[in-house]
């Protein structure tokens, strides 16, 4: 299956389904969180990585990423300013890159709510940043407890985001689809009345 494949397929399914099918593994930590509802992210990991309150790498990549691409910003810490913003997600948009996870700060909150662009963040504040250092990208980063490499799968939903190393996307799918099934019957089984604790297996 080709990767643009393996993302639609995995997009279908929810974030802790993935996480259950890939045994537990791979969620960034709920300190990151999607700052609207109603919204599904999944894409390619383009990463990149900058010092605390410098964008300029960020603006290039919103320019340099691939189509469909989710970009991932580690802010080399625990910053104090917006690493993204409104005019970040209209141009983001307007490129059709999938979306951002970040482990920084945003702004321009009801203008990234109206523009629509999935975004994870640690938080929102009103202060920016300055545009002179040249950070780094396509290289691992570190988000929410998570190595996130350029090419791995993201994807997301009102509950948080999950990584998938590419390589095993397909295993993946294929766990997850498992998993979904096993969740399906379960609910089918409470919906008929079945006791809760009988349709989980417990004493």
């Amino acid at each position: 299956m080709e990767i643009q494949e393996l993302v639609r397929a995995l997009s279908a399914l929810p974030a802790a389904t993935l996480y259950e099918g890939m045994g537990k593994v791979g969620a960034i930590h709920h300190k990151i969180r999607p700052l609207s509802t109603g919204f599904r992210l999944a894409g390619i990991a383009y990463t990149i990585r900058i010092l605390p309150g410098e964008t300029l790498a960020v603006l290039r990549a919103i320019e340099e990423a691939p189509v469909g691409s989710v970009l991932v910003i580690d802010t080399s810490g625990d910053g104090e300013s917006a690493v993204w913003g409104g005019t970040s997600s209209l141009a983001a948009k307007v490129r059709g890159l999938a979306g951002c996870v970040t482990n920084g700060l945003v702004r321009d909150l009801d203008d990234l709510i109206e523009i629509g662009v999935p975004i994870y963040a640690a938080g929102v504040t009103v202060t920016g940043t300055l545009k002179g250092h040249p950070g780094w990208n396509g290289i691992p980063v570190s988000i929410g407890g998570q190595v996130v490499r350029p090419g791995d799968l993201l994807i997301g939903d009102a509950d948080g985001v999950v990584v998938i190393a590419q390589d095993l996307a397909q295993g993946t799918l294929a766990a997850a689809l498992k998993q979904r099934t096993k969740e399906e019957s379960r609910d089918a089984r409470i919906k008929a009345g079945e006791p809760l604790t009988r349709v989980l297996g417990l004493r």
